[in-house]
């Protein structure tokens, strides 16, 4: 077992990370097509038992929360990839205003999905600080925009929220993301 861990770390950065993304994308695959919608822990409190594909209900893969989520497992297999780990912490923001109504308002604590990038996220920043820096915010705070704008205005995912609403929250992420990054300001070059 040893052997193997030390075989992995001898990969590159960039063999290392496709590995990671190929991980990520089965277990969106797998939440998406083999796994029960009903496993979508807010929705079904919200909504209650529910199947892929009805009415109302988000395309799983398509939801920035199932990528989280999905990183957060792929994140397991090695822990110091800077693209991987700048990319996650960017979650604490939606996910932490989610998990914070969830446990306060709707008294839901059982929310997998939403919680486990959190514990990651609380993790990097105490533990895998010198992985995180500034250098990346711009492109994962406009990849996680554009993703957030394509996905509502395909009706792929969270169209069910009012436009208004959703601009809102779209803006105080923006705002929160920005100052996010400032927390990793003067970090050394990742690559």
């Amino acid at each position: 077992m040893v052997n193997l861990k030390f075989k992995f770390n001898e990969l590159s950065l960039k063999t290392i990370t496709i590995i990671q993304i190929v991980i990520s994308t089965t277990v969106s695959l797998i939440f998406q097509f083999i796994i029960p919608f009903s496993w979508q822990p807010l929705d079904t409190f919200l909504y209650g038992i529910k199947q892929h594909g009805d009415p109302g209900t988000n395309i799983i893969i398509f939801t920035i929360s199932q990528w989280y989520f999905s990183f957060s497992i792929a994140w397991l297999i090695f822990q110091d990839n800077p693209y991987i780990n700048n990319f996650l912490i960017y979650s604490i923001v939606p996910l932490g205003i989610i998990v914070f109504y969830e446990f306060f308002f709707l008294y839901l604590y059982y929310d997998y999905i939403h919680i486990t990038p959190i514990i990651i996220d609380i993790y990097l920043i105490w533990k895998k600080r010198d992985t995180l820096s500034q250098k990346y915010a711009f492109s994962i705070i406009l990849v996680n925009i554009t993703w957030l704008i394509t996905v509502y205005f395909l009706n792929l995912a969270y169209y069910n929220e009012e436009l208004p609403i959703y601009i809102r929250n779209l803006l105080i992420y923006i705002v929160l993301w920005i100052i996010l990054s400032f927390l990793f300001k003067s970090k050394r070059s990742m690559v």
